[in-house]
């Protein structure tokens, strides 16, 4: 006798956007996001090219690529059959015990994209994850050669690195930190080299702020065989998208090199194109001796993010006492159909000259808003780099008025604090960049019509 099962939540809530909402009101919990959700947010159920539609059918311009990961846009049949294939094929299995050919292919490939010495990459899951892997690695490759008193990690005060317990010790951002202690012992912050005059307005010829004598000052101060690396973005992203000044990486890298320091560049939000440049402390002539990434690296079609290490960093480790190698790793490290996945965006971005060309329709967007925009007396700064810009506006409620019109006009872009960001998928087209830059004036009057 064939018994009758009752349909499930699941089945019953497909097409039935009344119940997916009550579903998600009931269940779900959202990061980054108030406890009740506004009326107006977003439940998008399928993506094309640089857009996205929700469930009552309208489509949006998605000019913050999801959480700036998706840098090839929605639908890309060649990673979708990537995945499909390696899915048939074999999932994944654990690196610990074995190895598969798309993890593989996959470090062989970042070590080409990096040159020489960063030739060793170990996969994690997420940024933040990398973020540890990457403390982990710094502090146990000072240990291993005679020198366990190197635990310090330094870090702009403004920068972000991820939201796990030594990412959100590596920040002051208040909305990362505060609540959420006691935090780990072993981080210090150096003062970040971000001009206060474009913040708040003033009209000034030259921009000024804490150079890199601030990581010298810092090192001095606890002593150069108290710390084991300095990790650093070569654009503050959750900081307010912020670019390093010119000159600044190259300084630091000189720095740690005298007090042998590492220097760990967090590339989760600018590597893979998103500023221009394959990576963007190669833009900057540096070569670090850590490099987290993640977002673009995937694409935003599955979980995966890595260290990549100078050579002479991943051989120390083999005179681990306990494992002759690194103790750490996750189920999923370098998941197999996650590694495919990250192959066939590569491609993609080499095959189609995505790099260049977000250089080239990056310029023009931010060009653009700088001169829609400049008239606007509430707004303080445009910049950016590549597809990465930042509107810094006069007030938080402000960047979130011009978020909110951007929506109701069809364009997603992200509210990060006083800052509205853009981070369009690196397929952005010319038009779309246009739309962009007109969406977002349009919403700057309006939100200086509501007021501050």
């Amino acid at each position: 006798m064939t018994r009758t099962r009752p349909a499930s939540v699941a089945t019953a809530a497909v097409g039935n956007p009344a119940l997916l909402a009550q579903l998600e009101a009931a269940f779900l919990w959202h990061p980054w996001s108030p406890s009740v959700r506004p009326s107006d947010a977003l439940m998008l159920v399928s993506g094309n090219g640089c857009e996205v539609t929700d469930v009552s059918g309208r489509r949006f311009l998605d000019a913050r690529a999801g959480l700036f990961n998706a840098t090839l846009g929605y639908g890309r049949p060649e990673v979708v059959q990537a995945i499909a294939e390696q899915a048939a094929t074999l999932m994944t299995y654990g690196l610990g015990a074995a190895s598969t050919p798309p993890a593989v292919l996959l470090a062989a490939r970042l070590a080409e994209l990096f040159g020489k010495p960063l030739t060793r990459t170990f996969f994690v899951n997420s940024g933040s994850e990398a973020t540890e892997a990457a403390v982990k690695i710094a502090r146990g490759y000072h240990a291993l050669r005679g020198q366990p008193r190197r635990q310090m990690v330094l870090s702009l005060a403004d920068g972000y690195h991820g939201t796990t317990l030594a990412a959100v010790a590596m920040t002051r951002l208040p909305t990362t930190r505060a609540g959420v202690g006691p935090l780990p012992a072993g981080f210090a912050s150096v003062a970040t080299p971000r001009c206060q005059d474009c913040t708040t307005g003033h009209e000034h010829e030259v921009c000024a702020g804490p150079g890199p004598e601030a990581l010298e000052e810092t090192i001095t101060r606890l002593g150069s065989d108290a710390v084991a690396a300095f990790m650093v973005e070569p654009v503050l992203g959750v900081g307010g998208i912020v670019p390093l000044p010119h000159g600044y990486l190259a300084a630091a890298r000189q720095i740690c090199d005298a007090h042998g320091v590492l220097l760990i560049v967090d590339e989760v939000m600018t590597g893979f194109g998103r500023t221009g440049a394959w990576f963007a402390h190669q833009a900057a002539g540096v070569v670090p001796d850590l490099v987290t990434t993640a977002k673009g690296l995937t694409g935003g079609y599955a979980p995966l993010a890595a260290v990549t290490a100078r050579q002479r960093i991943f051989e120390v480790f083999a005179g681990d006492p306990l494992i002759a190698g690194l103790r750490h790793g996750h189920t999923t490290s370098g998941h197999a159909i996650a590694a495919a996945a990250a192959l066939a965006v590569l491609r993609v971005i080499d095959d189609h000259n995505l790099v260049e060309h977000a250089a080239i329709v990056g310029q023009t967007l931010q060009r653009q808003l700088q001169a829609a925009l400049a008239p606007a007396s509430v707004v303080r700064d445009v910049r950016g780099v590549g597809l990465l810009v930042g509107v810094q506006l006069d007030s938080a409620h402000r960047a979130a008025a011009v978020t909110a019109a951007c929506q109701r006009d069809g364009v997603l872009v992200r509210q990060q604090g006083t800052v509205v960001a853009i981070a369009p998928p690196l397929i952005l087209t010319p038009a779309q960049g246009d739309r962009i830059a007109a969406a977002v004036a349009e919403a700057v009057s309006d939100g200086a019509a509501a007021g501050s």
